[in-house]
């Protein structure tokens, strides 16, 4: 039922637009492939960033704590390392937000 939908979805744009459904099929084939490939390295990105926190920080008591836990640490080189990391996850989880 679903793939027959898809099917007579492409025809109808292909129609319209001048392409063939196979034209279509392609496109959003690689469409899915470019945004699974996306959030495979968006994994990859926040995998490192929390490792680079936890080595930092020393514990994962960053995770419940977050800002607050970043700036008690003892030097500025920590808290400026953590603080970075910790933007980089945000982002992270900003950029799935708004693909999802």
């Amino acid at each position: 039922m679903i793939l027959k939908l898809k099917k007579d979805c492409l025809s109808k744009i292909a129609e319209r637009e001048k392409y063939s459904t196979l034209v279509l099929d392609t496109l959003i084939q690689l469409s899915l492939s470019k945004s699974k490939n996306l959030e495979r390295r968006l994994n990859l990105l926040a995998e490192e960033a929390t490792s680079e926190l936890n080595k930092v920080c020393g514990s994962k008591l960053w995770e419940s704590l977050g800002f607050v836990f970043l700036d008690q640490l003892e030097n500025k080189d920590k808290v400026a390392k953590a603080n970075f990391y910790y933007g980089q996850l945000l982002l992270i989880k900003e950029i799935k937000l708004s693909c999802s």
